[in-house]
């Protein structure tokens, strides 16, 4: 069943606007849409109705998305607000995301369109059930807050010599003694005093108000943190107002304790406010790049860019932080000597207890030693890989990556129903030359080979040695008759070039048999049988010759160039 879905489109070209309609039926929505270009268009649209969702351009001739996004925000500010456009600078994207858009695309890539329209719509009813949450939480407190306020803090009354007089439900709570119980009692059995912090009885007695913290000695025993703010009464007697800080003393010292951690950390720290500016860096950070705190502090963190991370990844940093998740990625960063380095950050968002962002913190190792390390595993693979496939002789394929190639390519073109030939090439009385001049005569007759093919053939040609001085030459895309005119040039090549030796000039000549793919023919291998005939034919025929194999035709094999 296809999902209702509202849009307004603040767009000048309808074209563009169409193609979007397009795209959102064909992600399965039932579109209602109106079109608009003009500031006044986009208000009168939004007081008319509301909208499931806005999809605007980011320039227009006479508007633009950051005011159309502004109108929206008066509007209707909880309906998703996508930005899609031509051409718009990671800067721009970045104002966009800030200032309230939820998502952007450029025009020449909508396959995120889809998705991104559906990913909002579903924050949208997020942010509106949170928001109703929030309200109903709000109205409750409403309700309730005069009596928490004053039930949130124990309240009690002593007299000058500290027995206690009066006491709230609150106090009684904190100490874990009833009423009753606590009127037999004096400050003095409940709260711990000490000569180096004493009651301060003259200065309550001169009208000062003591704030102090304490130990409270609770019913069964156990000791909790408490701050006093104390005060004489007009009557004389003392007013503590009693407040548990065991929590945030533990949350001080726990403090105290992550404040060391990130001091001493083995990973560098930074922590910006929400506008990007730099407000802490840890020693560990100075180390890896040289900045001092005095330096970084006010500063943005581009004073590390190198340029040379993709513009991308800066986008989809602030996509992802801006959101509330935490982005893992790397950077190709520059130090302040101006040496690069590979680091690898953890960037998240610190929000105030309501959810908004008020910082970044970003967590961040040198990873620099472990990417040139892995540089070298990637260069030695490919090495190990070129040598795993190559002849190391005359570096082309080795017999086993030929057929596989070879394998791949005829599947291929079985596939889409196109021509495939192949040259099977054997250098004429090869052992004579390494009789007569020496295995290195022979090591340059087969380069000499190898040479001439690589500069007879195309690009999309697949070259291999099949052992020996036996080659095969893959011709993608190539008739029969294509490929019998190319292994002529190779052998007139051959037979018109010569190399030096001690003592000799030497010559060389190939005999060469042809073949094409036939609708009988099953895989590789049949063609390299049918081209093996033909060169044995070539052989019989007295060398330095191309024989053709054509097994349609009144004879096997044909020397002609028809």
């Amino acid at each position: 069943m296809e999902t209702l879905l509202a849009v307004l489109i603040v767009e000048d070209s309808e074209s563009d606007a169409q193609l979007i309609v397009r795209l959102l039926k064909k992600a399965g929505y039932q579109v209602a849409y109106e079109q608009v270009e003009t500031a006044e268009q986009t208000r009168a649209a939004l007081k008319k109705q509301t909208w499931d969702i806005v999809i605007s351009d980011y320039n227009l001739p006479q508007f633009d998305g950051r005011a159309a996004l502004e109108i929206l925000k008066e509007e209707q500010p909880d309906i998703p607000f996508i930005v899609v456009s031509g051409m718009i600078g990671e800067e721009s994207a970045v104002a966009m995301m800030k200032a309230g858009a939820h998502d952007y695309l450029i025009k020449g890539n909508l396959t995120r369109l889809a998705p991104a329209v559906k990913r909002e719509l579903e924050q949208a009813g997020i942010r509106q059930e949170r928001k109703q949450a929030e309200q109903a939480l709000r109205e409750s407190e409403e309700k309730y807050r005069t009596l928490v306020e004053q039930a949130s803090d124990g309240i009690f009354i002593t007299n000058s010599e500290g027995r206690y007089l009066d006491v709230n439900s609150a106090g009684c709570a904190l100490s874990g003694y009833t009423r009753e119980e606590i009127l037999q009692l004096t400050m003095q059995q409940v709260t711990i005093f000490s000569m180096s912090a004493p009651l301060q009885l003259k200065e309550l007695q001169q009208g000062e108000t003591i704030i102090s913290e304490r130990e409270m000695i609770r019913k069964d025993g156990s000791l909790i943190c408490v701050e006093i703010s104390a005060k004489q009464l007009p009557d004389g007697n003392l007013q503590g107002i009693v407040r548990d800080i065991t929590g945030r003393k533990q949350a001080d010292d726990q403090l105290r304790q992550l404040s060391s951690a990130v001091e001493h950390s083995p990973s560098a720290i930074m922590i910006t406010d929400v506008d990007g500016k730099i407000e802490y860096v840890n020693p560990k950070f100075t180390a890896v790049n040289g900045y001092a705190l005095e330096e970084a502090r006010g500063k943005n963190p581009r004073i590390l860019k190198s340029a040379q991370t993709p513009p991308e990844v800066y986008i989809e940093l602030w996509q992802t932080i801006l959101a509330g998740k935490e982005w893992r990625g790397e950077f190709l960063n520059r130090k302040k000597n101006g040496e690069l380095y590979w680091e690898f950050a953890s960037i998240s968002a610190i929000t105030d207890s309501n959810g908004n962002i008020t910082h970044f913190v970003s967590v961040n190792e040198d990873i620099t030693a472990r990417k040139e390390s892995e540089e070298k595993i990637k260069r030695l693979n490919a090495g190990l890989e070129q040598l795993a496939m190559t002849d190391y002789l005359t570096n082309l394929y080795n017999r086993r990556y030929f057929m596989q190639r070879g394998a791949e390519e005829f599947k291929r073109a079985k596939r889409n129903n196109q021509f495939v030939s192949l040259l099977m090439l054997d250098i004429d009385e090869f052992k004579k030359v390494n009789d007569t001049h020496g295995h290195q005569a022979g090591d340059m007759a087969l380069q000499q080979v190898a040479a001439a093919l690589k500069f007879s053939v195309r690009e999309s040609d697949i070259l291999g040695r099949m052992g020996g001085e036996e080659f095969a030459v893959f011709l993608p895309d190539t008739s029969l008759h294509e490929a019998f005119i190319l292994a002529q040039r190779i052998q007139q090549v051959m037979a018109k070039t010569s190399f030096e030796m001690p003592g000799a000039l030497l010559t060389i000549t190939a005999s060469i048999g042809v073949s094409a793919i036939t609708d009988q023919m099953s895989g590789i291998d049949d063609l390299i049988r049918t081209a093996d005939e033909a060169l044995y034919q070539a052989k019989r025929s007295g060398r330095n010759c191309v024989i053709k194999y054509k097994k349609n035709s009144n004879e096997m094999f044909d020397m002609s160039n028809e």
